[in-house]
């Protein structure tokens, strides 16, 4: 028998657990509900003065998520409370989607100026897509095999975590020598991470990499005969160390950006990096231990079988 646990496909579930739906729905909305209420407060300060509809766009979006913050706060933790709330909230992720898409959009065709990166804006998009998702498998009761799950999470923060240092490295004013030195070394680690995620996640739910090779335009339709007839996600012990290996690293990118921030607050560092923005980046490195040591605990609870030793030697 091979060391590896060979995971069961599932349908959704329309009736997920009461109390994990309460305790992940108030999780996840009590952390990013803020930070979509700034990224909209970030899009607008890069934004040119002259740009106004857009400006007034973010504008409403900020007040969309902090009328949002404010109304968690006083839901009760009820399951029919949060379906409710998690509804609005999609629809209000929605609308920030597709702001971020048209600023990205005219950001990539030379059509908007102003101090916002083309990759920053795909970067905050993606955040909002994945939190949506997160929500529609909370409202479905959409459970995800684990192995798939793990490497999900690992390939998401990698990527954000390394964009961060890059981001960092950018807004630094460049006699900050040693600190972009240090912010290029923690983006090329998180790099290396992620592309050993990717081979991983190859090995372990092939189907992933079958679905990235669909078109777009099939996505909203039951596939053809002949798709899906691969291997089911399995979970290998590897993948217990690889999440370590992660949750190593982010603790550094943690620290760092900790450090950073109090170099900002007390102003004994040159760069264009707002308070508000470290704190900000901060708060996600912080959510991504959260997220992985998640994944670290259901990975610890998995039996993996043991070969069986035949070679008749006394180990």
């Amino acid at each position: 028998m091979g060391r590896y646990v060979d995971e069961r496909e599932h349908q959704p579930h329309p009736k997920p657990g009461a109390d994990n739906f309460v305790r992940e729905s108030f999780r996840q909305n009590n952390f990013w509900l803020r930070i979509m209420q700034e990224h909209a407060l970030f899009i607008r300060l890069g934004l040119p003065c002259d740009e106004t509809e857009l400006i007034r766009e973010a504008e409403k979006l900020e007040g969309l998520f902090r009328g949002l913050r404010a109304e968690l706060r006083r839901l009760p933790h009820k399951p029919e409370a949060f379906r409710a709330f998690n509804d609005r909230v999609i629809e209000a992720l929605g609308k920030i989607i597709d702001f971020k898409s048209i600023v990205l959009k005219k950001l990539i065709t030379c059509r908007l100026g102003g101090s916002n990166l083309p990759l920053l804006i795909d970067h905050i998009r993606r955040e909002a897509i994945r939190f949506r998702v997160i929500l529609l498998r909370l409202q479905n009761g959409i459970k995800v095999p684990l192995a798939e799950q793990a490497l999900q999470e690992e390939i998401f923060w990698l990527r954000i975590m390394g964009e961060h240092a890059l981001f960092i490295a950018h807004l630094l004013d460049p006699s900050e020598r040693p600190l972009i030195r240090q912010s290029v070394q923690f983006a090329e680690g998180f790099e290396t991470l992620r592309l050993q995620a990717e081979d991983l996640e190859s090995m372990e739910v092939p189907r992933a990499f079958e679905n990235w090779l669909l078109p777009e335009k099939l996505s909203d339709w039951p596939l053809p005969s002949g798709f899906g007839d691969l291997p089911r996600p399995l979970v290998i012990p590897r993948l217990v160390r690889f999440n370590e290996e992660v949750i190593d690293l982010t603790k550094e990118i943690r620290d760092f950006k900790e450090a950073a921030l109090q170099l900002i607050e007390a102003c004994q560092v040159l760069s264009i990096i707002p308070p508000l923005l470290a704190d900000h980046v901060l708060r996600e490195a912080e959510m991504a231990l959260d997220d992985l040591r998640i994944i670290g605990r259901k990975l610890s609870k998995v039996d993996y079988p043991q070969e069986e030793d035949r070679s008749g030697i006394d180990c």
